[in-house]
């Protein structure tokens, strides 16, 4: 690898490091995004509770 810049070493590498860290930060929010369906699973299952059919507002506003 010859660079004729003295700097261009260091913006090459700077790039590198740049994609990477997006690369690991992109890999670190889909592990959490997983996790996060994971646990709200159980919750979007739920039974309907109890006595809540008669206490809700008719869907719409016309009688």
């Amino acid at each position: 690898l010859h660079l004729s810049v003295p700097g261009q070493f260091l913006e090459l590498l700077l790039a590198s490091l740049h994609g990477q860290i997006f690369s690991f930060i992109q890999t670190v929010l889909q592990v959490l995004h997983c996790d996060l369906q994971v646990l709200l699973h159980p919750l979007q299952h739920l039974p309907p509770r109890l006595g809540s059919e008669q206490n809700r507002p008719p869907a719409s506003s016309w009688y």
